[in-house]
């Protein structure tokens, strides 16, 4: 864990890690964990987390490291199962006429209270990719049945 976030707004701040421990009442020890990343800012208490961003003068939410809340969603779409996974994108992942499909949607922001939007996006791409798969088949259908009258 490298609470890159926090490591910068402390960097920031241009107060030491005894400092910020003293204004903020959260043990040194503590902020040097978290400095060090041997502790996730994210596991800490979210008064511990209060704290140090006031003695950081920062919004709490700046100082917490990424959460990336579509990893592992699951969800279905007209009988396909599909999995989101997230990190520098958004992908899904499903299976389609025996192949592991992965489909990129690019960055998107996790919002955990829009979850709903992104079972409409599955729905959209995966509709999508089924739809060029068929026009992919009847076309080379079609190209063999002319190579075959020729």
């Amino acid at each position: 864990m490298n609470n890159t976030n926090f490591n910068s707004a402390l960097e920031q701040s241009g107060k030491s890690m005894y400092a910020v421990s003293k204004r903020s009442g959260v043990p040194y020890t503590t902020i040097n964990e978290i400095h060090n990343g041997k502790k996730d800012i994210n596991q800490c208490a979210a008064g511990t987390v209060y704290r140090i961003a006031a003695a950081l003068d920062v919004p709490a939410d700046t100082i917490l490291n990424e959460i990336h809340y579509l990893d592992g969603v699951k969800g279905k779409y007209k009988g396909i199962d599909y999995i989101w996974s997230t990190g520098d994108s958004s992908q899904i992942t499903f299976e389609f006429e025996g192949k592991n499909v992965i489909l990129s949607v690019g960055k998107i922001y996790n919002i955990p209270s829009r979850i709903e939007y992104y079972q409409v996006i599955a729905g959209w791409m995966i509709k999508e990719y089924i739809a060029k798969a068929e026009w992919k088949k009847e076309n080379l259908a079609r190209i063999e049945r002319i190579r075959r009258d020729e």
